[in-house]
């Protein structure tokens, strides 16, 4: 990931030409989407999974590029393989290894809890070591939607392009999957409304957190690749300043999002 080079000058209190470094913020914002957009889309895989028409009937399917298989015994597994030589995801991004998703009781019971592990994954080249990554299914807590906590103790992406550098990260965050009624199977209307916290460490070593409102969610829809709305906002251990992180409308799907800091905007990429 480039590290753009972003310095703000000011005066204050009779100094002259004093410098705010906003690499910090920016390069933190850089490392959180791309954290926040890899869970999204991994996430995407497994809900697809649970809802794909061939997968109930025939025990095993086909999804972004993985072949899925189910198993109902000793309890509902879920396993979401990828060759080791990887693969393209249907996403835009490679992948490689094996995700399985272990249910108790049931995938589409109430309070159920799934448990996902991952085994010998990488992401786009980069090795993704995973601990303590559950989804709890909360119900229709809204009496109309399925809601579901995500949370993982350690997210670690170790980038294939450094020496041993990448950055690790926590998550608990709800999402909220508006299903799309024509169908019990997953479809592209389906979107997600995602809240909550990432807290991580950038690939620089400073600490931060991001946080959605509820009322400000991040729109994940699967009709589109990239993250929609929010803001997210990110704070800084070590800095004075905060940085607000925005999507694109619901009704675009663009590669693009822009992260601003105290006024000042900057534009990125996704992918």
């Amino acid at each position: 990931m480039a590290l753009a080079v972003i310095l703000v000058m000011f005066s204050s209190c009779g100094k002259e030409n004093q410098q705010i470094d906003y690499n910090v913020g920016v390069l933190a914002s850089q490392e959180y989407v791309q954290s926040q957009q890899m869970m999204d889309l991994l996430l995407n895989t497994y809900f697809k999974s649970i809802t794909d028409s061939l997968l109930i009937v025939d025990y095993s399917s086909s999804v972004d590029g993985a072949t899925v298989t189910y198993r109902n015994t000793p309890g509902e597994t879920i396993i979401i393989n990828y060759p080791l030589w990887g693969c393209e995801d249907e996403c835009g991004h490679n992948r490689a290894g094996k995700i399985t998703a272990v249910a108790h009781p049931g995938f589409y019971d109430s309070l159920a809890v799934i448990n996902l592990s991952f085994d010998e994954f990488r992401y786009d080249g980069d090795t993704l070591l995973v601990n303590g990554f559950t989804i709890t299914n909360k119900g229709k807590t809204d009496g109309l939607n399925d809601a579901y906590a995500v949370k993982a103790q350690s997210v670690q992406r170790i980038y294939a392009d450094t020496m041993g550098g990448g950055t690790h990260f926590s998550m608990d965050q709800i999402f909220v999957r508006e299903k799309d009624p024509a169908t019990i199977y997953h479809s592209t209307k389906d979107r997600f409304m995602i809240s909550g916290t990432i807290k991580g460490v950038s690939s620089t070593g400073y600490s931060y957190m991001a946080h959605v409102e509820t009322e400000g969610y991040i729109l994940d829809q699967f009709s589109c690749n990239w993250a929609k709305l929010g803001p997210a906002l990110l704070s800084l251990e070590s800095q004075v300043y905060s940085t607000f992180i925005l999507f694109p409308g619901a009704d675009t799907c663009a590669n693009r999002y822009v992260v601003d800091i105290e006024g000042n905007s900057f534009y990125f990429l996704f992918d």
